[in-house]
């Protein structure tokens, strides 16, 4: 055991109000329950949250994990995917909540996706005035997007409506537990977030990307320490984005998801991943098209892309269909249409687009990713 601590990870990372302790290791599930007992100080009742059908193995093992620690634990059940973060489903975890006696002296436990860990986050920060929360990611995308910037809740059918504060104190990385195959779409998904943060963070971010694509993109050895140690740079730099005193700085990490969440209820088959790599295309055009960044800039965007396996899309999309949906995407949440543009590589901002200069990339974005005739869309 003494040689498994040893290998583990620490990490402090900004958030809005304070940090989260971030800890990667493998084996870190077992000694869980002492690890947690450490960290907030007399262990009272711990809420076990998991997926409903999930790992009943699992469960189990952090069941037990936590009553050794001393936690008296109540396990409740959750939906997995994008069926967590709605409003009915908060509801029903703030009750198990109160059924389970938690308080703001207990402790949440969260182990799943990046939506049940986001329901986790905002049902945590609003419980009793704030409950310490541990999440334990089982994916990369779970692992990146939770702890500072977690999804918002749905309301009455709108999704992403309702946006509390990050609340994760504790992040529980153990890759024996996560999917860390490349093919994943929370690993696509994952990668395309690498990429957005370090266009939105600095050029030495972008640099440092490129040159440590090889190591965890070949699949060779040590590739899954070196994409977890990517994954954890890049979630310091999200942390840094959503803690910032500047609001443009924390707009910026919407890059490249103000065109995905726009476009994903338009094609709602493809691969969020594959709609934000997509946005970062996009996006980059338009910075060319308003002299901000260079084209070479721009190109080197889209072959940092290719390099990390993210693929181009092709699908049948009208240009006014398109100039809607984007549109309709921003009106739900903000009387001004602006959209996240590079304004060099390391500085992203929301900008206004002119509505003859949009038209025109929306035309050409549509007509470039046409099926070819015979091919299906």
């Amino acid at each position: 055991m003494s040689e498994e601590k040893s290998q583990v990870v620490r990490q402090w990372v900004s958030m809005p109000g304070g940090s989260c302790d971030v800890r990667i290791g493998a084996g870190l599930v077992e000694g869980l329950g002492s690890l947690l007992r450490s960290a907030v100080g007399t262990p009272h009742a711990c809420a076990l949250v998991t997926a409903e059908g999930g790992d009943a193995r699992l469960e189990e093992r952090l069941r037990r994990q936590l009553t050794d620690g001393g936690f008296a634990v109540s396990q409740i059940h959750v939906p997995s995917g994008r069926g967590a973060r709605d409003w009915d489903a908060l509801g029903s975890l703030l009750k198990s909540l109160g059924e389970a006696g938690v308080t703001c002296d207990d402790l949440l436990l969260v182990a799943g996706d990046v939506d049940m860990l986001s329901l986790g986050s905002s049902a945590a920060s609003c419980w009793c005035g704030g409950v310490p929360l541990a999440g334990l990611p089982l994916d990369l995308d779970a692992m990146v997007e939770s702890p500072c910037s977690p999804r918002s809740i749905a309301v009455g059918g709108r999704d992403r409506m309702v946006s509390l504060r990050p609340s994760m104190r504790y992040l529980l990385c153990d890759p024996e537990e996560m999917d860390l195959d490349l093919g994943s779409e929370p690993s696509l998904l994952a990668r395309a977030i690498f990429a957005a943060s370090a266009v939105a963070e600095s050029d030495k971010a972008f640099e440092e990307l490129w040159d440590g694509t090889p190591q965890y993109m070949g699949g060779g050895e040590g590739a899954g320490d070196a994409i977890l140690a990517q994954a954890l740079a890049s979630l310091k730099t999200r942390g840094y984005m959503v803690s910032s005193t500047s609001l443009a700085t924390r707009q910026s990490s919407t890059y490249a998801f103000d065109f995905a969440w726009a476009m994903s209820a338009e094609l709602p088959d493809v691969p969020l991943s594959t709609l934000v790599a997509e946005g970062m295309r996009f996006a980059g055009r338009l910075s060319v098209a308003q002299e901000k960044i260079s084209v070479d800039d721009m190109l080197a965007q889209d072959e940092l892309l290719e390099r990390l396996g993210l693929p181009y899309l092709s699908c049948r999309m009208e240009p006014a269909r398109m100039v809607e949906a984007l549109r309709r995407e921003r009106f739900q949440r903000s009387g001004r249409f602006l959209l996240a543009i590079p304004q060099k590589l390391g500085r992203v901002r929301l900008s206004s687009v002119d509505d003859d200069l949009l038209l025109e990339h929306v035309t050409a974005w549509c007509q470039t990713h046409a099926p070819q005739e015979g091919a299906e869309a």
